[in-house]
């Protein structure tokens, strides 16, 4: 599963992935390849995540908002 992640510029113009969305992503790529949530990419830079116990969630650039 290919998750886009939130990147900085670093003082030298690399881009420097966010720790603690690198996390989570990760996190939720492994909920998803045990079964446990579907996830969709609705439209760049937004995706819905799905979990098999009935939340939906929608997963942005900087901000998860719970839909139902």
């Amino acid at each position: 599963m290919s998750l886009a992640l939130n990147t900085a510029k670093d003082g030298d113009g690399s881009e420097v992935p966010d720790p603690a969305k690198l996390l989570v992503m990760a996190e939720l790529a492994r909920l998803v390849e045990d079964g446990g949530a579907t996830m969709r990419t609705l439209k760049p830079g937004l995706r819905e995540l799905r979990l098999s116990t009935g939340e939906v969630f929608h997963l942005g650039s900087t901000a998860v908002t719970r839909i139902a």
